[in-house]
């Protein structure tokens, strides 16, 4: 019947119907896969947002919250990093507001706060940390091991095609923004290595309500590094807050910096409120949106600009 049917004549009006059955058979197989994906994509477990066990070089396991994108190697990563005596869940809208926006999220609760409040000692002994006694060692620590391992997931990430590595973004608040800006001189510190690129992924930082000095660390002494000094820079802080003038005088010193080198890249928001940290990000509905389209218009991604690269 089949053989009868491909082989005998057919009339103008048969071909027509067989042309106008087959334009619509292919348009449904196209559309098949097409939705198929679109399940696929939407019921992938790796880009839904879920906490994440870390486990530092030193032995110190941390709890994190990471929100993924959808875009790819297109989507660009934020590391954040909360207050001092903070935790994760005051930054939950934050980071579904930015992943909305395309962006990959991954919040940590350094040693010694949220769920990461334990360690083990050489003895094997399970103790608490007291976040009361906890001085500059344990903040170089933080720099050194907890916010090392939190790249180390992300390169995973990179590596899966799940995130654009090379176009990270580091959001620091209070005395995370410490953090965040001695732990990007640590991150361009490290050279590539013929083809293998090690660091120098951090390309734009983030001060929320930003502090002057925190356990004898400063930004201001991060800024004599070239390299972080002229990163794509914002200062975010109300200006009624406790923040207000230091956020002031940041902004000042980075921008004289810039001017001497006729070098733009810094934004400088002053919010009229008298909220500091995570209560300005989440009562001040502003402050994300300016955040997001700081990171977007000052972080490009392209074949030519922070392209993806396999690490």
């Amino acid at each position: 019947m089949f053989a009868t049917a491909f082989h005998s004549p057919a009339s103008p009006l048969t071909r027509k119907l067989l042309i106008g059955c087959s334009a619509v058979l292919i348009s449904a197989l196209m559309a098949v896969p097409a939705s198929a994906q679109r399940k696929k994509k939407n019921d992938d477990p790796a880009l839904k947002p879920r906490p994440v066990k870390l486990k530092t070089k030193d032995n110190i396991e941390l709890t994190s919250f990471y929100f993924p994108s959808t875009e790819g190697k297109n989507a660009i990563p934020v590391l954040l990093i909360h207050e001092w005596k903070g935790q994760a869940s005051p930054y939950q809208k934050l980071c579904l507001t930015m992943r909305s926006a395309g962006l990959a999220v991954l919040l940590v609760e350094y040693r010694g706060h949220g769920n990461s409040r334990q360690y083990t000692t050489p003895r094997g002994d399970t103790k608490d940390f007291n976040v009361n006694t906890m001085g500059k060692r344990d903040i170089q620590a933080i720099i050194q091991y907890d916010l090392e391992e939190a790249k180390q997931f992300l390169k995973k990430e990179n590596n899966e095609g799940r995130l654009n590595l090379n176009a990270l973004t580091v959001v620091g608040v209070e005395e995370g923004a410490i953090m965040a800006a001695h732990w990007a001189v640590r991150d361009w510190g490290f050279p590539s290595v013929g083809r293998l690129k090690q660091g120098q992924d951090v390309k734009a930082l983030v001060y929320v309500s930003p502090i002057k000095n925190f356990n004898g660390l400063t930004i201001d002494s991060t800024l004599r590094d070239r390299n972080v000094g002229l990163l794509p820079t914002m200062i975010v802080a109300g200006k009624a807050s406790p923040e207000a003038q230091e956020a002031e005088r940041l902004g000042g010193r980075i921008t004289a910096l810039r001017k001497r080198l006729k070098i733009g890249g810094l934004e400088v928001k002053m919010e009229s409120t008298s909220l500091s940290g995570p209560a300005l990000i989440n009562e001040v509905s502003s402050t994300t949106t300016d955040i997001i389209k700081f990171i977007k218009a000052n972080v490009p991604v392209s074949e030519s600009e922070n392209e993806w690269i396999e690490r």
